[in-house]
């Protein structure tokens, strides 16, 4: 009985509003099969049904109704908080385009008009119900991100009221925003006197007022400045007037809808001494970056599932109108029953009629419309499930993967970013299953994707090869892009340290991608020629950072 129950629960909950019962009954009959089936004969009894509980996942609803028609119900769900996103499709007898063009501009997700063909009912109920779920899905992750986010702020005070290090954020005018105790201390003003105030104010002018103005105040436009994301060695001032050297990194944050620099502050005389706090706070902001490279999926996603929605979409009302001269052809040859026995001159116009409608081609070409709407829907269950298992945001357990599988929902994931201009070339060798933080391993294969992408001006080839050599397995990741110079090559894995231009790329995603490698046992190649392109080769041993340990110590 238990199992029943849960699988009960899980069914999606579809509300039917007609104030025809045999209407009803029949919208039962089609759903219940797949769906939890709600009936509601009146538009007051649906909205009380749709604030009450099980809330259901889609409105079926009818327009004319006695007392409230479809269209005052539909403004009143809208207008309700806990109703406004249940999707509605109105099915109605209302064929104009007036009316259906109204119901859509009231926030209807659709419109069917009757009769309707059950196939095609049941056809669109299950693409929205599935968009509802991959948008409920992706609500939740947000939610997840936002308070995971809330959390970390709070972690990072917490870490930065401890640190050594004076740690200060400048917002889009350049005033001092945050500022740490080790701040204090180190300027000689309180918090209390510091915020809200330029930070120029608080660096010697003249020599290294220029380089200043020149990096912190870069971030009013944007986040962009030459400065950001590099180290700058100024003179500070203290509250009493004398002046000291600093050392200060920099980095953009996206925050309140504008840029934001942060600093992190040393006194270059003890830099050794601050050292292991820097290396922490620089690790916070890596996890920073992380959260934010999974942000930026979104709009990618996004795309990907309206292209195949669109044309879903489009092969509806292509169907649509094949049923209307099907049901045509069939009125025509109704009427030769019900007129008695037909003369040939009927029938001849009949049969005229048939040809005039191309019947042989629609038959035909319904198959198909059917087959490319399915395939449709394949490609966005796919795209939903690629973004869970690329993601992983509840699984921080070692397992063993298969890092082919992670590669193929990463690309889904990255498509978007690359398919316009690079040809990708997949040369997957055997390798075995891996000891590894699997969505940590994508979050690599992402950062050398999207580089690799953004390495590639005009059109471009990017490669990925896979094989094993003894205990090790290696991920190539190939590119035809502008290379990358010798000088530049020994910094790449610098935290802070960025090729990219400025604005576009903070210089973490490459130093976090080390840092996963390294804590995964194994290592980053790079081979790249200046103006042919570069690989990345990503080395892992097959048994996890506890069998590459001992075979380093034999």
């Amino acid at each position: 009985m238990s199992t029943g129950a849960t699988t009960q629960a899980a069914r999606q909950t579809i509300l039917a509003v007609d104030d025809d019962p045999g209407n009803l009954g029949i919208l039962r009959r089609l759903l219940h099969p797949q769906y939890n089936v709600l009936a509601a004969p009146s538009g007051d009894r649906a909205l009380a049904i749709a604030a009450g509980q099980p809330k259901p996942d889609l409105i079926l609803l009818d327009v004319l109704m006695p007392g409230m028609d479809g269209y005052a119900v539909l403004a009143h769900l809208r207008e309700m908080p806990a109703t406004r996103d249940i999707p509605v499709i109105f099915v109605t007898g209302l064929d104009s385009i007036e009316d259906e063009e109204k119901g859509l501009a009231l926030g209807a997700v659709d419109y069917i008009t009757k009769p309707y063909r059950p196939p095609i009912m049941l056809a669109r109920v299950q693409i929205h119900l599935e968009l509802k779920r991959a948008r409920d899905w992706l609500r939740d992750q947000n939610l997840f991100l936002e308070a995971e986010v809330a959390r970390r702020e709070e972690m990072l005070h917490s870490v930065t009221n401890a640190a050594r290090d004076a740690i200060i954020m400048v917002d889009g005018e350049d005033r001092i925003a945050f500022w740490n105790p080790a701040a204090a201390a180190m300027f000689g003003h309180a918090a209390t006197e510091a915020l809200g105030r330029k930070l120029h104010a608080l660096l010697a002018p003249e020599r290294f007022h220029a380089a200043a103005a020149r990096g912190l105040g870069a971030f009013r436009d944007s986040g962009t400045g030459d400065a950001v994301g590099k180290t700058l060695e100024l003179a500070a001032l203290r509250k009493d007037g004398t002046e000291f050297p600093i050392e200060i990194s920099l980095a953009a944050v996206r925050r309140e809808n504008a840029w934001w620099g942060v600093g992190i502050v040393r006194d270059i005389s003890t830099r050794k001494a601050l050292d292991e706090q820097l290396a922490q706070a620089q690790a916070h902001l890596l996890q920073s970056d992380k959260l934010a490279a999974i942000g930026q999926l979104a709009a990618g996603v996004a795309h990907e599932i309206n292209n195949p929605i669109g044309f879903v979409s489009s092969n509806m009302g292509t169907l649509q109108h094949y049923v209307q001269e099907i049901s045509e052809v069939l009125d025509a040859y109704a009427g030769l029953g019900a007129a008695g026995e037909a003369n040939a001159t009927a029938l001849a116009a009949v049969e005229q009629l048939k040809q005039q409608k191309n019947l042989d081609y629609v038959r035909g070409d319904i198959k198909q419309l059917m087959a490319e709407s399915q395939e449709g829907l394949q490609r966005v269950r796919k795209i939903v499930a690629d973004l869970k298992s690329f993601s992983h945001v509840d699984e921080a357990n070692w397992k063993w993967a298969d890092l082919r599988a992670g590669l193929e929902s990463t690309l889904n994931m990255v498509w978007n970013e690359l398919k316009y201009h690079c040809t990708l070339h997949k040369e997957f060798g055997d390798i075995p299953e891996v000891w590894c933080l699997p969505s940590q391993l994508n979050q690599v294969f992402m950062n050398l994707l999207v580089n690799a992408g953004q390495a590639i001006t005009g059109k471009g080839d990017i490669t990925i090869r896979t094989g094993q050599r003894g205990d090790e397995v290696f991920i190539a990741i190939a590119d035809t892009g502008s290379g990358i110079p010798p000088e530049v090559q020994a910094r790449l894995f610098e935290p802070f340290f960025t090729t990219k231009p400025v604005g576009k790329g903070t210089g973490l995603g490459l130093s976090l991608a080390y840092s996963i490698v390294q804590k995964h046992g194994g290592r980053i190649e790079v081979d790249s020629t200046f103006d042919k392109g570069t690989t990345f080769t990503v080395w892992l041993p097959v048994k996890g950072p506890a069998a590459a340990s001992a075979t380093a110590g034999s």
